[in-house]
C-alpha cells in the first residue's frame, strides 16, 4: 500500500511548523512509550527503553507519543490467549528526553507504510510534516490544531481549524486530512493519525524517569493465590508504580486501547495537567 513518500532532493515545506509555533498549551508533555508485555519484561529486567535501528530514518530511534495511548502492535487485531502479546504502556517524564532528535505530527512509521493512505495528500513529503524537535513544538501543535489537551487526548481537531487556511496552504491542509481519521466517531479510527510523535536518538533509564506503567491485571495477579512476585520486585527496585487493565484470554490488544487511554487519562487529571 502506497505511503506518505520521503524527500529524495529539495527543501522542506516548513508551513506546519508556522503554525505549531503560534501558541502553547502547556510546558513539557509526558511521553507514551507502549509495547508489548513480552518485550516489557525484556525492558524491565534491562533497566532502560533502548534506541533501536529504524527503517524510515535509517538510524537508532526511542519513539515516543506525546500523552496520548495510541498503538497498533503487531497483529493487533487477532484473538490470542498469549498475555505476552498484549499492551504495556510506559508513561515517562518529559525530562528523560532533553533534546528531541524530530517531533512529527503523527506516526511515521504508519505514515511511510500507507496507514493513512486514504487521507494523505501524495504530493506532500513525509519532511514537509516535521515540526521543530523541540517539547514546545508538541505543546504548540497541540495549541493550534486542537485548543485543549483534553481534545487532543481524545483526537478531536479544532472545529474551525481550516479557518483562514488558504487552499495553497498543502501541507497544512494534508496534516488535517489525515488527523480527521483520529477524531471520535471517525469510520477508519486510528489515533495515530494525529498522536504527536517524540524520536530520541539514545536510551532512556527506568529509575527515576517512569511516571506510569499500565499492564494486564492478569499478569500481576498481586490478589491471586500466585502473584507474580519476582516481577512486582522488579517494577519497585526500577521505582515504577503501575496501574492496570482487565485483561481477558481469547481477546485482540486492539481490544483494550479505550480502558488504557482512560488510565492514562485519569493519571493525567491526577497529575493536574487538565
Amino acid at each position: 500500500m502506497p505511503g506518505v513518500r520521503r524527500r529524495s532532493g529539495g527543501t522542506p515545506n516548513r508551513q506546519l511548523r508556522q503554525r505549531s509555533q503560534s501558541g502553547k498549551i502547556a510546558d513539557k508533555l509526558p511521553l507514551i512509550h507502549v509495547t508489548t508485555v513480552g518485550v516489557a519484561r525484556e525492558i524491565v529486567d534491562s533497566g532502560k527503553l533502548e534506541a533501536r535501528a529504524c527503517p524510515v530514518f535509517n538510524r537508532s530511534l526511542l519513539y515516543f507519543f506525546a500523552m496520548r495511548v495510541a498503538y497498533r502492535l503487531k497483529d493487533g487485531d487477532a484473538k490470542s490467549h498469549q498475555i505476552n502479546r498484549f499492551p504495556f504502556v510506559f508513561i515517562v517524564k518529559p525530562e528523560a528526553v532533553p533534546t528531541p532528535y524530530h517531533v512529527y505530527p503523527f506516526d511515521t512509521g504508519g505514515a511511510v507504510k500507507g496507514v493513512f493512505e486514504a487521507q494523505s495528500d501524495p504530493y506532500v513529503f513525509l519532511e514537509d510534516y516535521e515540526l521543530a524537535p523541540t517539547h514546545d513544538a508538541a505543546a504548540g501543535q497541540i495549541a493550534w490544531a486542537f485548543g485543549a489537551l483534553e481534545a487532543y487526548l481524545d483526537g478531536n481537531l479544532r472545529n474551525d481549524i481550516l479557518d483562514g487556511v488558504p487552499a495553497h496552504e498543502t501541507v497544512t491542509r494534508g496534516f488535517v486530512d489525515i488527523a480527521l481519521m483520529a477524531r471520535s466517531g471517525s469510520n477508519q479510527p486510528d489515533k495515530r493519525a494525529s498522536a504527536i510523535e517524540v524520536a530520541c536518538n539514545h536510551d532512556v533509564l527506568l529509575n527515576g524517569n517512569v511516571l506510569l506503567a499500565i499492564l494486564p491485571k492478569q499478569y500481576l495477579e498481586e490478589d491471586g493465590s500466585n502473584p507474580n512476585v519476582d516481577f512486582i520486585s522488579r517494577l519497585k527496585a526500577a521505582g515504577i508504580s503501575w496501574e492496570v487493565y482487565d485483561w481477558q484470554p481469547n481477546t485482540t490488544p486492539d481490544d483494550f486501547q479505550k480502558e488504557i487511554a482512560g488510565i492514562a487519562k485519569r493519571f493525567f487529571q491526577g497529575q493536574g495537567l487538565f
